[in-house]
């Protein structure tokens, strides 16, 4: 199964719909939260209100977001404040999907959705200067190009840009991190973060802020991991516990990474 395949296989997709109800990330738990009653849309509703505060997105914003999935935060983030956007994906049934959602949630003419591989934006894309830039969870498929990723980010960018990236980081070997990888499915090492951040040196893009995450979206993943072994004890298909055991294990990391350009 290629990381592809990964989203849009049916009964990983009905499991997200049954549990994540349509969100693709874990989301964020701040710690000491009460966790009775703690659902993954409560997570992501926390995600989303940390996101618009953090980041200052209101009414004058253009956000885009890199690899949007199904619109699930790019669509929500525009009915919440009113700004302009546009999501990517390589999915075309995902988009589908988001174009159908941002017409439920009338914020269609607030926004498009491309087809783009990452590294490889069109013109639609790269002719903006965007107010925010978001790109979570989507980053380490394209670590062996981030150079060229990092280019078009720039691209889109000026001297306000806030660039947000949330996305795993090996802290161990590679070679430790095997098991996991039966999940994520990369044919290439996760970067470590001192890796990461050195790809962000060599770019137009500097670095704002560096914040290990991880401990918000050990909850998230808890949550999933006991849903996936209900529906699927070995883990034939639904892999997430894996992923969950390496962040516990200290073997991989989730980081927020605040860039602007230089």
């Amino acid at each position: 199964m290629s990381a592809n395949d990964i989203y849009n296989n049916p009964a990983i997709n009905k499991m997200r719909e049954e549990v994540f109800e349509g969100y693709q990330n874990y989301g964020r738990v701040t710690p000491g939260e009460d966790l009775e009653g703690m659902t993954l849309k409560k997570a992501n509703d926390n995600m989303l209100d940390y996101l618009v505060t953090k980041l200052d997105i209101n009414q004058e914003s253009h956000v885009l977001e890199i690899g949007c999935g199904k619109g699930m935060y790019v669509n929500q983030i525009a009915q919440r404040t009113g700004c302009k956007f546009i999501g990517t994906d390589l999915s075309k049934d995902y988009l589908d999907r988001a174009r159908k959602m941002a017409d439920e949630m009338g914020v269609s003419e607030k926004g498009s959705f491309c087809c783009a591989a990452l590294g490889e934006m069109p013109a639609e894309v790269t002719e903006n200067k965007f107010t925010h830039i978001l790109a979570m969870g989507i980053l380490f498929y394209g670590n062996p190009i981030l150079d060229k990723i990092f280019l078009e980010i720039a691209a889109c960018s000026d001297s306000s840009t806030k660039i947000f990236v949330w996305d795993y980081s090996r802290v161990a070997e590679w070679s430790e991190c095997a098991t996991m990888n039966r999940h994520l499915k990369l044919p290439h090492p996760l970067l470590t973060k001192e890796e990461f951040l050195e790809k962000v040196s060599e770019s137009p893009l500097e670095v704002v802020a560096v914040e290990d995450a991880t401990k918000y979206v050990i909850p998230g993943y808890n949550i999933m991991a006991g849903e996936c072994k209900r529906r699927d004890p070995e883990m034939k298909v639904l892999t997430n516990p894996l992923c969950r055991d390496a962040f516990v294990e200290g073997k991989i990391a989730y980081m927020y990474y605040d860039l602007k350009l230089q």
